[in-house]
């Protein structure tokens, strides 16, 4: 005999669905992203690659801009935006 549960179990089993969800996708994401991150950081070998100055700041701005934008989704519910970058 399964015994049968109730609205407030149900509803506890699904925030711990959604916590161990969060977890699992959220490391996996931010370990991409910090891949991405070095990836661009790769772009500095001046051996490799010709660049100014101001390329190098709207890279950081985009990158911090991003940063801060994704950071606010999780403090209040937010207008996306279609995410762009171009040198």
């Amino acid at each position: 005999m399964t015994k049968e549960q109730t609205p407030e179990e149900k509803k506890a089993a699904r925030k711990a669905e959604q916590a161990a969800n969060f977890k699992r996708l959220a490391a996996s994401r931010v370990e991409k992203a910090l891949a991405a991150i070095e990836m661009i950081g790769g772009c500095a070998n001046k051996n490799n690659y010709v660049y100014t100055p101001e390329q190098v700041e709207k890279i950081g701005k985009a990158l911090e801009g991003s940063v801060i934008k994704t950071m606010s989704r999780f403090a209040a519910d937010a207008v996306e935006e279609a995410p762009g970058f171009e040198l």
